[in-house]
């Protein structure tokens, strides 16, 4: 004999089996990534990189940049030191106090100094391949106090060396007083 129990277990089981039916005849997502989402991943990973690199090219070159800038203030101030050593005698000469040191080469005059100053030199010294144009000068303020002006310049070119068009003049200006 059957039971009521057994009439509703067995309706039950079907109706599962009629679900399964049904879900099986809808097509599933398929799990895992399609083409689209691979091409975004590989975009965002290439803008990465390229821009991490830039970033890692600009950075050094700033580093460069700023290293020649360091050098040509500390030259301004060994050329300042050194002269103020002597006590701005108007016979010194970079070449003679440090040429055991740095490579110094003599230039031509400027074209231009500072009002009432008296040129003492033009220098060029080379620096690990960098080639800073020193030029030197003197004034007495008074019969007691002279004063010296050092001025350091030099090419700071952004990209391609031999192009003279994208180089301009850098420079510093040191006035001491001895």
């Amino acid at each position: 004999m059957i039971e009521a129990r057994d009439i509703m277990k067995t309706d039950v089981i079907s109706s599962k089996r009629e679900i399964r039916i049904l879900k099986a005849g809808r097509r599933k997502r398929a799990s895992g990534v399609n083409l689209i989402e691979v091409m975004a991943v590989t975009a965002i990973l290439t803008i990465t990189v390229v821009g991490t690199s830039g970033y890692r090219y600009y950075s050094s070159l700033n580093a460069h940049w700023a290293q020649e800038q360091i050098t040509a203030a500390r030259l301004g101030q060994l050329l300042c030191g050194s002269w103020a050593g002597v006590e701005g005698d108007e016979t010194y000469d970079p070449e003679e106090h440090l040429e055991s040191d740095l490579e110094v080469d003599v230039l031509s005059p400027p074209d231009s100094l500072p009002p009432a100053f008296v040129l003492l030199g033009s220098y060029r010294i080379t620096i690990e391949g960098v080639a800073y144009d020193c030029t030197l000068a003197w004034k007495d303020v008074t019969p007691e106090l002279r004063a010296i002006w050092v001025s350091v310049k030099w090419d700071w070119r952004e990209e391609d060396l031999s192009n003279p068009d994208k180089a301009f003049r850098k420079s510093f200006i040191i006035i001491t007083y001895v």
